[in-house]
């Protein structure tokens, strides 16, 4: 299961039975949750993140606006509220994950999403666990290696290399 730490930030609370809101099949907002994904996913947004996606030029790849980026992000963390959580993280299951990859079917977009997620998870120089299963998750939902076409540079700093891939990814019921 992938994790997110729920420190200092509460959102109000949804009804209980809600789960993650839908989004239209390749819609600017599904794909710009998976960033927020990326962003969250160990455990904080850092400064150097966002950054590195105005210099890029996510939003408008994305198909949306700087605020309507942050609605979606908004919008996710107050879905999260409805997971489960442990040791003080909310809990993402295979099957969450799953649901959130199957948005996007478009192959052109996924690459230019795995190409994202990988900037952004690299950006703050650091290599978290969550960022790097996030990342192979991707490309197994999706069918991707990294030679068909998703162009990912090596890191230039050591410390974010990852040691290496997991050698299968077990789905979690």
């Amino acid at each position: 299961m992938m994790t997110l730490q729920a420190r200092d930030m509460r959102v109000p609370l949804m009804e209980a039975s809600r789960s993650l809101r839908a989004y239209p099949t390749d819609s600017p907002r599904a794909k710009a949750r998976l960033i927020v994904l990326a962003l969250l996913a160990d455990g904080r947004v850092e400064s150097a993140e966002l950054d590195s996606l105005n210099r890029r030029g996510a939003f408008a790849k994305l198909g949306l606006t700087r605020e309507d980026f942050f609605q979606v992000m908004y919008d996710f963390c107050a879905d999260l509220v409805d997971l489960p959580t442990g040791s003080g993280c909310y809990l993402v299951s295979p099957a969450v994950l799953e649901e959130l990859f199957a948005e996007i079917r478009d192959p052109a977009e996924r690459q230019k999403l795995v190409r994202l997620i990988f900037d952004v998870i690299r950006s703050d120089g650091h290599l978290a666990e969550g960022e790097a299963r996030l990342f192979w998750n991707a490309l197994d939902a999706w069918n991707l290696r990294l030679n068909d076409g998703v162009e990912i540079p090596a890191p230039r700093d050591p410390a974010t290399r990852q040691r290496s891939r997991p050698r299968k990814l077990r789905r979690l019921s």
